[in-house]
This record gives C-alpha cells, sequence and structure tokens, in this order.
C-alpha cells in the first residue's frame, strides 16, 4: 500500500483559496461567502482567490470541466497552502473524471470541506494518497453561527498542529478497543464510492460516517449495501457522527437498527462524535492513525495530518 503525503501545516500569513466544486451559492450563500473570507483573513491567512459567485449551471457552479479546471489550478498554485470548500449541496463527484492526481501529488496541501465533499475526499485519499481534512465548508450558517466558535477552534488548531484539540466523550453502542486508519465522511456520499475507480480500502479502518435528514430505514439501507458489498467486514471500529435529524422512524431508533447490523462484528462503537453537519463540526485528519475506545467513548488521535517534524 502507497504510504500517504502529509501536506505542510498552516501558519499565519500564508496564502489560501476557496473553491466551489459543487453547488452553486445561493444569494443566501454569497453574503456567507463574503463573510467567510473575513473570517478566514481573521484567523490569520491570506485569501488569494474565491469562486465567482454568480456563476450557475442549474444546480452547480458551473459546468463539470470548469470546476474541475478551477480545482486543478488551485492545486498548481505554489502560493495556495490549504483549499476550503466553500459549500456541499451535490455535485462533486461529476468532477472527479477531470482531476488530475499526478498534478495534486506533486502539489500537496491541506483540502477542507466535508457533506457532498466527502466525495473528494475519499478521492484524494485512495487515489492521489493525499490526507484530507473532514471539516466545516465555510460559506456557510454552520460555520460562521451557532457553535462556530469551537468549529473555527478547530479548524485553526487542526491545520497548525495536524490533530483536533479536545474531543468530548461519544456514546458507546459497544465496548472494546480497536485502532486503524480513520476514513469516511458523509454516508450517502461514501456508498456512492462503490464501484468506482476510487471507492474506499476499508480493511484494518476505524470507520467515521455521518448524515444529515436521512429517515432510519435510509441509514439502514445504505450500510446493508456497504455491508453486502464486502465493505464492512474487516473493520476495527465505527464512529457515528451526531447524525442529524437521523434518529427515528417507522417505529425504531438509529441505535437499535446500528446494533442489529453489526450484531455479527466484536468491534467498538460509538456515536456523537462532532463531525458533520451538526452544531458543530470539528476538523479531523482522514488517513490517520486513531484509537477507538468503546468503553468510554473517546477517539484519540495517534498520528497527526499534517508534515511535522
Amino acid at each position: 500500500m502507497k504510504r500517504s503525503v502529509k501536506p505542510d501545516p498552516l501558519k499565519p500569513g500564508d496564502s489560501v483559496a476557496i473553491a466551489a466544486p459543487g453547488s452553486h451559492l445561493t444569494r443566501e450563500g454569497r453574503e456567507y461567502l463574503r463573510r467567510a473570507v473575513s473570517t478566514l483573513e481573521g484567523l490569520g491567512f491570506h485569501m488569494k482567490a474565491t469562486p465567482d459567485p454568480f456563476r450557475k449551471d442549474h444546480y452547480l457552479a458551473g459546468g463539470d470541466r470548469e470546476r474541475a479546471d478551477e480545482l486543478m489550478a488551485l492545486f498548481a498554485d505554489p502560493d495556495i497552502r490549504a483549499i476550503f470548500c466553500a459549500r456541499g449541496g451535490y455535485g462533486s463527484q461529476r468532477i472527479i473524471p477531470f482531476l488530475d492526481p499526478d498534478v495534486i501529488q506533486r502539489n500537496p496541501k491541506i483540502f477542507v470541506g466535508s457533506s457532498d465533499i466527502t466525495a473528494l475526499l475519499v478521492y484524494l485519499l485512495e487515489v492521489c494518497h493525499l490526507i484530507p481534512f473532514h471539516g466545516p465548508n465555510v460559506a456557510t450558517k454552520q460555520f460562521l453561527e451557532g457553535a462556530s466558535h469551537r468549529t473555527q477552534a478547530s479548524l485553526r488548531e487542526t491545520l497548525n498542529r495536524g490533530i483536533p484539540g479536545e474531543i468530548p466523550l461519544c456514546k458507546s453502542l459497544r465496548t472494546g478497543i480497536g485502532r486503524g486508519k480513520i476514513k469516511g465522511g458523509c454516508l450517502s456520499l461514501l456508498v456512492t464510492t462503490i464501484g468506482t475507480d476510487y471507492e474506499m480500502d476499508l480493511g484494518g479502518v476505524i470507520l467515521f460516517v455521518e448524515d444529515f435528514n436521512e429517515p432510519v430505514y435510509r441509514i439502514d439501507r445504505m450500510l446493508t449495501h456497504m455491508r453486502q458489498a464486502g465493505k464492512l467486514e474487516r473493520l476495527e471500529g465505527v464512529i457515528f457522527g451526531e447524525m442529524v435529524d437521523c434518529q427515528r422512524g417507522q417505529g425504531v431508533d438509529l441505535e437499535t437498527v446500528i446494533l442489529n447490523l453489526f450484531h455479527d462484528q466484536d468491534i467498538p462503537i460509538v456515536i456523537g462524535f462532532p463531525s458533520g453537519h451538526g452544531r458543530t463540526n470539528l476538523t479531523i485528519p482522514l488517513g490517520v492513525e486513531v484509537t477507538l475506545d468503546g468503553s468510554c467513548g473517546r477517539v484519540i488521535f495517534n498520528e497527526n495530518g499534517l508534515a511535522i517534524p
């Protein structure tokens, strides 16, 4: 297995950029983009480039090749040290055929996003062998309001130190201790990577999944599909996010469904990890080794995600 490359840490004054690889920005989103630029500059970074806030191709932020070319230009720019995604929505998968993994591998840099961006996180890790970061999309209410101080603090700390700061305890669904590389993201996007050239290798992995507004039966269906596709057989543990608005449906709760689906696997399982669509979206590196202690609900990052001596 090829060793993944870690990008360099961010330091004050570094140039960063915002990309829109999927959905276009709504009118509200354009105002969020303006505030995101101000917020990132307030965190000490120099904003070098932003997407055209008025570009739109139906529900996408421009044509597929146009969005891919923009992202490749950001990777190729030697001055840009980090790329943040504006929002989720839909469309990131569509640009993958037009990306150049050789260019990305020659220009490793921090890449942050979540939700629909999960497809790109998987691609970067599995094909480009670059450690990506599951974290906030910056032109969003979640990043700019509510519990944003924790979300912003986590982003700053993780991109400086390579590991998140304090992580609260999760609810334990099954005890035990598992160790392995953490991979995952938004469940509904992870499922769509199965059968592609960039689907995840989950052998010996701690799987992280989260989602938003999916009824329990759909969570059941997606996990069942992953199981029947052979993707869950060799896991060392499972971390569920807060699973916002996914908790109940048809008279059964999500935790019962999870335990039923993993009934024959003796691995630790926790729920409530604050990264995803919840009030707080901690920034975490993917593809690094973690320990999952299901006895107390603790997630420990044993390895950082940056090239720190």
